[in-house]
């Protein structure tokens, strides 16, 4: 007689199932390097947009064909293909196009490696770029502020064409700004007249018309302004945004744009105009009340404010506030806690340059404000019909969007929701239930 089965037993079988389904994920990825290494020496890019199609399909046939729960095989390659992302096989990328110009060919003969320096490239970014570059076979240099006041022996000197600076700029086929929006206009006025006129100009700044207009009147040759839509803790170029802004030679540049969609980027080309009216709402609007959120949870429910030391020293603190705010969030709410929370992790002066860096973007920053108050007098007179009109004046604003973002921000937090383990504390304290589908509606 067979022995009935046992929850013990049925729970072993599975730790044995998830073992061997680890050693076939190892394999899977030992394949996965290989076909990176592959890939960069058949000339193919970092990303193959048809190839992930294909992958994702044929996990929607293996649900079909072995009666699997809709989603379950193609969520899991998604997980793997990100995972490939970041493995990269080899570091190596394919090289795009670049044409050498005539005062390249007179320099360094039949040598086409493209040389680049990257001015503040110690930076998080700079750093980012040179990986990448590197990776693609230019040949990278990087200047920072002390090779302007020393030579290539580290002596000190006094005339900046004499500098190891100048002697890495005027190598160099193209010269990327990477610094801070405060002083991106004088590092390109200093590096100018050091690069030869022959040379590609662009810049990594969030901003684009006025850094774009600075390089066209300090340079003769070729520019191009770049902004990539990402931090420097980004761990793939894969479908990251960059954009890219013509300033002059546009048959000089095109291998700027080639060579981001080679590592995987999405490439978006506008005006520098065009680009900073959207940056007004997609980066200092949205920082703006980032920051105020955070502040005003600070002001409202800070039971004390840190110690002068702990600010001093970056000190971690633990903030019983928020900490229960975690306890009690459903995923969408965590998801946005989380977000406020990772941009106070970082630079305070960035995040001041990007808001106040024009005119017009404080100008947008006030209308907003405005229409808040004017939503707040809406409840304070409880005028539900003001609210509802307003609300669905909004809705038709929004359009086919507002129901392609419920349905994506849905799947989007179902990944968020398998991201945290259950809490038995929290499960309680909401009665025992851990997901609650009515709470989850009201909260999304």
């Amino acid at each position: 007689m067979t022995d009935a089965p046992t929850l013990s037993a049925a729970r072993a079988r599975i730790d044995a199932l998830d073992d061997e389904i680890a050693a076939l994920l190892k394999q899977r990825l030992a394949l996965v390097k290989q076909a990176a290494d592959l890939k960069h020496s058949s000339g193919e890019g970092a990303v193959s947009s048809a190839r992930e199609q294909a992958i994702l399909a044929h996990g929607a046939e293996l649900e079909r064909k072995y009666d699997l729960p809709e989603h379950l095989m193609q969520d899991l390659q998604r997980r793997i293909l990100r995972h490939s992302y970041v493995q990269k096989g080899s570091g190596a990328y394919r090289a795009a196009h670049f044409v050498p110009s005539p005062e390249h060919k007179q320099r360094y003969g039949d040598d086409n490696r493209c040389r680049v320096c990257i001015v503040g490239g110690r930076g998080g970014m700079g750093r980012f770029f040179e990986r990448y570059l590197s990776g693609a076979g230019y040949l990278v240099s990087i200047v920072e502020v002390e090779d302007y006041s020393r030579d290539a022996q580290g002596q000190t000197v006094t005339d900046i064409k004499q500098s190891c600076a100048a002697q890495r700029l005027n190598a160099a086929d193209w010269v990327i700004i990477s610094v801070p929006i405060a002083v991106t206009d004088q590092v390109i006025a200093q590096v100018a007249p050091l690069i030869r006129p022959d040379c590609i100009l662009s810049d990594l700044t969030s901003i684009k018309a006025r850094p774009v207009k600075q390089m066209l009147e300090c340079h003769v040759g070729p520019v191009c302004g770049l902004h990539p839509m990402f931090g420097p803790d980004t761990f793939s170029l894969v479908k990251q945004v960059v954009v890219t802004v013509n300033g002059r030679n546009p048959e000089r540049t095109a291998f700027i744009g080639e060579q981001l969609q080679l590592l995987g980027a999405s490439v978006v080309a506008c005006s520098g105009e065009e680009h900073d009216e959207a940056m007004r709402v997609i980066q200092a609007l949205r920082h703006f009340t980032t920051i105020s959120y955070g502040n005003f949870l600070r002001e409202a429910f800070g039971s004390q404010a840190p110690s002068s030391d702990a600010c001093q020293t970056g000190a971690a603190q633990e903030s019983p506030f928020i900490a229960r705010l975690l306890e009690l969030s459903s995923p969408i709410y965590h998801l946005e806690l989380m977000m406020v929370g990772r941009l106070f992790a970082q630079d305070p002066h960035l995040y001041c340059d990007i808001i106040s860096a024009s005119c017009s973007n404080l100008k947008l920053i006030a209308q907003y404000v405005a229409c808040a108050q004017r939503c707040l007098a809406t409840l304070e007179q409880a005028d539900k019909e003001r609210f509802s009109a307003d609300f669905s004046a909004t809705t038709a604003f929004f359009g086919k969007f507002a129901r392609q973002f419920l349905q994506e921000s849905s799947e989007i937090l179902a990944l968020v929701q398998d991201t945290y383990p259950v809490d038995a504390g929290a499960a309680a304290c909401c009665g025992g239930s851990a997901v609650d589908s009515s709470k989850e509606r009201c909260g999304a």
